[in-house]
């Protein structure tokens, strides 16, 4: 926002440099982007935060300049005398337009603005028009609250404030014609739409030189109602940007009266009077705030009397509640004051923040994940899987499509593809597998560490899991990449156990004593399919929380320095019994001997059953004292294969 020096003197005369009162601003936390001079004026350019409505207003301005310059001001605000007026006003729907006046003054002459008018205008960066509208425009940037002035001789009949008819037309004083909908809020006559209410008014009953007779509008609007009738309207003013904001009572007062003095002054004409229909009941907060609470937030004690100085000179009503406590009233247009901290906030920035000590503060330590989270990714770059990131926002169709069902929806989702919170990392991995076959990336393995999110009864529950997809190779390769993972964690004793999963077909699930780990599986083929995937999907989804309390520390012990002896094992196993069985003879047979055991061939063909699965493993033995002789080794492999070949299901081939 622009405003001027020039126009703050016309509240009061600070005698500081002009860069001196942009300095105080900025550390007052108002950044002033630039300060130039121009015709014997100093002109600001701010950035307003939302919060702070009260800016947008040379007065508010003027009381925010003061209070950093440690003065206080005084201002008397003007309200209007309304003589009754014969003039029907009907508003639709109150929550839309809680307060609407209409004063006219009759017998006008609109003359040429005054120089100095016209000046005030330019350099806040608003261009003159006609003397009437100048002055409108020159009481809202003065005051704050915008207003619309009708030519009164081309309104035919009642006004009224309502919604929009749908499609009904309108043109604008930009001379574009746009079609409104019911989202639309509208000031209308009996024949047709005048202005876009808070917005925009009508070429159909502007105020041009052959006006004579107005009608001065002033109201407050629900700034929703604005804001959507504005983004669909496609226009942005300097009206809706402050009625989607904040507009206050008393300044709509002081708005009106100042236009009215202004006009009859410049312009000639008669009082006739106004009508007011509904009504704003101002609202009346006040807020203790605690002095040793506010020594504990700044970090330094400051004396009440400064204290109290600081709040008066923001407008503040401050009385003394008890020797540590005192009770705040904040000025009426700074809506933005609402709780104790706020007014240690104001406290803070208008002494300086740069005045305050600089202190390390106190945190209690935490449990830190981040060292593992780390070294987890570390190791799964190493077996050679890529890191994914997608989105935890997704579509809700997606989760019904896979059965999901405790999920968290969002209230104002900004597209229809993100409204939900995901639930597994499942669709994330299913979206960029899909991409990367499609760019003929024929083999993928990818994963992903991210938070999940769960609707339990009354709470929501938001927990960290790790996802492993593998595509495009054999299905061994997502039992491996976990067995590698657990083993790296240093996690032992843990189980696959055969699982019946939504979604998937021979799933396991990975269990350490009574904690499920997580589990895998392959995609089934209707979910597949429906998701357009060109091959199968195995996945595994790891709870994060569980692996970091599961995992151990590492230890170490000497390897050996002895050759290792390798045979292999021919077998034959029926497809129903699981291969964990056939690790656990070799684990309790081998024993310290065992280095490990692979599976290199898998063979299903005419020359087993074929209820019958074909398997040759390679056996890996070694010993820490001494190098092992062959005879040794064949003794107990051929121990190893009797084992085996007496197990009921199985024979050697």
């Amino acid at each position: 926002m622009k405003f001027t020096l020039n126009f703050i003197k016309e509240f009061f005369d600070p005698k500081e440099k002009p860069s001196c009162i942009a300095e105080k601003l900025t550390l007052a936390g108002i950044e002033v982007e630039s300060l130039t001079e121009e015709n014997d004026d100093w002109i600001f350019q701010i950035e307003v935060t939302s919060n702070r409505a009260d800016l947008l207003s040379i007065f508010g301005l003027a009381n925010e300049i003061a209070a950093v310059l440690g003065k206080q001001l005084k201002i008397k605000i003007p309200s209007p005398k309304l003589p009754p007026l014969d003039i029907n006003l009907f508003v639709e729907d109150k929550k839309d337009c809680p307060l609407y006046i209409a004063s006219i003054i009759k017998g006008i002459k609109v003359r040429k603005t005054p120089s100095w008018l016209k000046e005030r205008l330019l350099n806040c960066g608003i261009n003159s028009v006609n003397c009437v509208v100048d002055i409108g425009n020159y009481s809202m940037l003065k005051w704050g609250h915008p207003l619309h002035i009708f030519d009164l001789d081309k309104i035919e009949g009642d006004i009224f404030i309502r919604r929009a008819k749908d499609k009904e037309s309108f043109l604008g004083l930009d001379n574009k014609e746009r079609e409104l909908s019911p989202s639309n809020l509208v000031i209308a006559d009996n024949k047709k739409v005048i202005a876009l209410a808070g917005i925009i008014g009508g070429e159909n009953s502007c105020v041009d030189e052959n006006t004579r007779n107005i009608l001065i509008e002033t109201a407050i609007f629900s700034p929703l109602v604005i804001r959507k009738s504005r983004q669909n309207a496609g226009v942005s003013t300097e009206s809706s940007y402050r009625f989607e904001r904040k507009v206050f009572l008393r300044l709509l007062e002081a708005t009106l009266s100042s236009t009215i003095n202004l006009i009859l002054e410049l312009c000639g004409g008669d009082f006739v009077g106004g009508k007011k229909v509904g009504r704003i009941i101002p609202s009346s907060r006040r807020i203790k705030a605690n002095l040793s609470s506010l020594e504990r937030h700044l970090g330094v004690k400051l004396p009440l009397k400064e204290v109290k100085e600081i709040l008066k000179n923001l407008g503040c009503q401050v009385s003394l509640k008890s020797k540590d406590t005192i009770e705040v009233k904040p000025p009426f247009f700074r809506d933005d004051l609402k709780e104790e901290v706020d007014i240690f906030e104001e406290v803070a920035r208008i002494r300086g923040y740069d005045k305050l000590p600089s202190k390390i503060p106190f945190i209690l330590p935490q449990k830190d994940n981040f060292d593992f989270l780390v070294s987890l990714k570390e190791f799964l770059v190493r077996l050679g899987l890529k890191e994914i990131i997608t989105y935890s926002i997704v579509a809700r169709d997606d989760l019904e499509t896979l059965g999901e069902k405790n999920f968290i929806r969002i209230i104002n989702p900004l597209r229809k593809e993100e409204d939900c919170l995901r639930t597994s990392l499942l669709l994330g991995m299913i979206s960029v597998v899909k991409y990367n076959l499609n760019q003929q990336n024929e083999v993928g393995e990818f994963f992903e560490v991210a938070h999940l999110y769960q609707k339990k009864n009354s709470h929501f529950e938001e927990k960290p899991f790790l996802g492993i997809g593998v595509a495009g190779k054999d299905p061994s390769y997502i039992k491996a990449y976990v067995e590698e993972l657990l083993k790296f964690l240093n996690i032992s004793n843990y189980r696959f156990e055969d699982v019946s999963l939504r979604n998937f077909t021979n799933a396991l699930q990975i269990f350490k004593e009574d904690k499920v780990l997580g589990f895998l599986g392959k995609l089934d083929k209707k979910i597949r399919e429906s998701f357009q995937l060109k091959k199968e999907l195995f996945f595994a989804q790891l709870n994060l929380s569980l692996l970091e309390e599961e995992r151990k520390e590492k230890q170490f012990k000497p390897f050996s320095f002895y050759p290792k002896v390798s045979r292999d094992i021919s077998l034959a196993k029926r497809k129903d019994i699981p291969f964990k069985n056939i690790a656990k003879i070799i684990e309790d047979n081998v024993k310290e001997l065992l280095e490990g055991f692979e599976i290199i061939d898998i063979y299903q063909g005419e020359k087993i059953p074929q209820e019958f699965m074909g398997i040759t493993l390679r056996i890996h033995y070694r010993s820490l004292q001494k190098t092992l002789e062959a005879e040794e080794v064949d003794f107990l492999h051929n121990q190893l294969r009797k084992k085996l070949e007496e197990k009921e299901g199985i024979f050697l081939r």
